[in-house]
Parts: C-alpha cells; sequence; structure tokens
C-alpha cells in the first residue's frame, strides 16, 4: 500500500475517532446541563451528531489530500524514512485510546500504567 494511501486512511481514522469523542464530549454536557428527558433529548442527540460528523467528514473531504502530501514531506523530512507515517499515527490513536479511555468509560490508563510501573 502506498504511503499516500497509509496516510489518507490514517486521517480518516483519525477524524472519526475525533468527531466520536467530541460528540460524546457534549453529549455529556447536554445531559447534565439541558433539562429535557425523553424523545425531544433523542432529537438533540441525534442533532449533535449531524452537526459534528458532516463537518468533520466535509473538512477530512477536502483537505485529505492536501494533509497527507505535507504530512508526507514533513514527516520524511523529520525522521527520514517511511514508517513516520505509522509512527505519527501510533502515537494519535494511542493519545485517542487514553482519551477514550478517560471520557467514555472513565479509566485512567496514566494512573494505571503508573500502578504497572512504579518509576514512570
Amino acid at each position: 500500500m502506498s504511503s499516500r494511501r497509509t496516510t489518507k486512511y490514517a486521517i480518516y481514522t483519525v477524524a472519526v475517532l475525533c468527531a466520536a469523542l467530541i460528540n460524546e464530549f457534549i453529549g455529556k454536557y447536554v445531559k447534565k446541563h439541558v433539562e429535557m428527558q425523553g424523545y425531544l433529548l433523542v432529537l438533540v442527540d441525534m442533532l449533535i451528531i449531524v452537526l459534528i460528523f458532516a463537518p468533520a467528514f466535509a473538512l477530512v473531504n477536502k483537505y485529505t489530500k492536501k494533509i497527507s502530501s505535507a504530512y508526507i514531506k514533513t514527516s520524511k523530512k523529520i525522521t527520514g524514512n517511511r514508517n513516520s507515517i505509522r509512527l505519527g499515527f501510533t502515537i494519535a490513536i494511542i493519545i485517542l485510546f487514553i482519551l477514550y479511555a478517560h471520557l467514555r468509560h472513565n479509566l485512567s490508563v496514566i494512573n494505571d500504567l503508573k500502578a504497572l510501573i512504579p518509576n514512570l
């Protein structure tokens, strides 16, 4: 698979995960501060999802080619090899994993790692 295609898939993946994380954050905020219940809350939740995901995908579609080519050039300059795309994607996934664990599942990855590895 070409590095441009790999970068495109990585950008889509990170965009989807970020949009879902933003949706979760806003959904929790709405449930906490809005006093409505039932079907009206369902409609508000659906509207929030559309307002978050539609622009996210539009931006990703618009800028994927530009971002991927710039990312490939920059990452090759910094690291000097083809694995830089994988490294950047891995770092993004680790950060998103920590945020998902905290926000969606109330888990503290950092504290759990500190408990496992005392010198951390």
